[in-house]
């Protein structure tokens, strides 16, 4: 029962790859929040990533004016557990999570994206996480070589927990991330 399942799992994959061209393309457009860092949005790279691996990626994908297009082979299926991962780096940008994609709905995806990323905050004012949703592991990323932790003695032992996440940089610009989610391990 189980191979017949995988049998008829796999014809629609290839079926729908074969409908689809073998691709369905992730577009849009990369704009910038603060008119001043519109110019510095040329130098902006969007990448998609499914676990460690990435899928699309390159300078090469974004014009002058912010469009990009990532074309995502029609054998990557997204599920829960392995979502594909949307992110965007660059000169003068650290890695930033965007959106993750549980399934696709069609061939061709619009995804516009602003910087920097806009924050969703919870009733009580904690930060939420744009992956998990969750507010209790959210670190605000500092840049410079110092680290802040907390030490804690509980019955003997001394554990020290981290209060924020630091980049050992002293360059930051509003295109960097402003938080971290130490669960999901992605800065946004």
């Amino acid at each position: 029962m189980k191979s017949f399942r995988l049998s008829i799992l796999v014809s629609l994959i290839v079926v729908l790859t074969s409908l689809t061209g073998g691709q369905v393309q992730i577009a849009g457009k990369v704009s910038a929040v603060k008119p001043e860092i519109t110019k510095c949005i040329m130098l902006v790279k969007v990448v998609a990533r499914q676990g460690s691996r990435a899928l699309a990626s390159g300078h090469e994908l974004l014009d002058t004016t912010g469009v990009y297009d990532l074309p995502i082979s029609g054998t990557i299926v997204p599920t829960q557990q392995r979502p594909v991962d949307i992110f965007v780096a660059g000169l003068g940008l650290d890695t930033m999570y965007v959106k993750s994609f549980y399934s696709f709905t069609g061939t061709r995806i619009t995804l516009n994206i602003k910087v920097p990323n806009e924050y969703v905050k919870d009733a009580s004012g904690n930060v939420v996480c744009p992956k998990c949703g969750g507010t209790e592991d959210i670190l605000p990323v500092k840049y410079g070589t110092h680290h802040r932790i907390k030490r804690i003695i509980h019955n003997g032992d001394t554990t020290y927990v981290p209060l924020d996440h630091n980049i050992p940089s002293e360059m930051f610009s509003d295109l960097h991330p402003y938080w971290y989610c130490n669960k999901c391990k992605i800065q946004f």
